[in-house]
């Protein structure tokens, strides 16, 4: 039996949680999920970043462009014994990136999506894993 879209997205959000906090983040919840802010972080720098959790990299213009979100997402779906990379990144340089690649694309609308992070995208989000 698999699982349900709730449990995999809280069995996501612990797991980025544990590594964020693991990478010096401090955490928190919004007690009401408004404006796509899932969670705060306060980086290591004392600089507060609000963040739209994702299970794979998102991007959407119209949702969360223009408001200083971050993106945090897997690089790919959960496998047992298979470990995976996680992305924070800014949405609107992810929407810049993506729009460059797949911008002329018919299905392109200021909206992109992908279950797993290709290896050719892997290089242009360096300098954003968790």
């Amino acid at each position: 039996m698999g699982l349900t879209c709730n449990e995999i997205e809280a069995a996501n959000r612990a797991e980025a949680i544990a590594l964020l906090i693991r990478a010096g983040y401090r955490v928190s919840r919004p007690e009401a999920d408004c404006y796509g802010e899932d969670l705060i972080l306060r980086t290591p720098q004392g600089q507060l970043l609000p963040v739209q959790l994702k299970a794979r990299m998102t991007v959407d213009k119209k949702r969360y462009g223009n408001k200083s979100l971050w993106m945090l997402f897997p690089s790919a779906k959960f496998r047992a014994n298979v470990g995976r990379k996680w992305f924070l990144v800014p949405h609107d340089k992810l929407y810049k990136l993506m729009k460059v690649k797949h911008g002329h694309a018919s299905s392109f609308d200021g909206v992109w999506s992908c279950a797993t992070v290709p290896k050719s995208e892997c290089l242009s989000l360096t300098g954003f894993e968790v």
